[in-house]
């Protein structure tokens, strides 16, 4: 989020309290045409753009999982406690999309208005260890027949 009160780009754009032109709260790929008009700029610099930023971190051992989540995620929850509460909820569920649903009924909104009222999305992906260093492919048949 940016802490500048007013930021103006060189589509016209502008970051008010976060929010672009003081309403669109993240760059969207799709949709929000309103923000994509200006037919002089390239797409990366309209006031929104689906031009992401790419970081590539090597994952170790002790990687267990990845959460993808939208906005309506991150405003409630930081990713450390998020991390801690699917980490919670592994030990006892294998069913990552109901862990999702958890999450969600976790960040819903109890009234109208205010955080937790906005759209959630998320992607859990769980890492599965690799098997034994003893065990490989070739040495256990397939069929079960040898």
């Amino acid at each position: 989020m940016c802490d500048l009160t007013i930021t103006k780009n060189q589509a016209g754009g502008f970051i008010q309290v976060g929010r672009a032109n003081g309403s669109l709260n993240l760059a969207r790929a799709i949709g929000d045409a309103e923000f994509k008009l200006n037919k002089t700029l390239p797409v990366e610099k309209q006031i929104v753009t689906a031009n992401p930023d790419i970081n590539i971190v090597e994952l170790c051992d002790d990687d267990e999982f990845l959460v993808l989540a939208c906005d309506g995620i991150w405003d409630c929850v930081s990713s450390q406690q998020l991390v801690d509460y699917v980490r919670e909820q592994l030990n006892s569920e294998t069913k990552l999309s109901a862990i999702c649903e958890r999450v969600f009924d976790r960040c819903l909104a109890p009234t109208a208005g205010g955080e937790g009222c906005d759209n959630m999305t998320m992607i859990l992906v769980q890492f599965k260890k690799p098997v034994g260093s003893g065990t490989s492919l070739s040495s256990s048949p397939i069929d079960g027949t040898r």
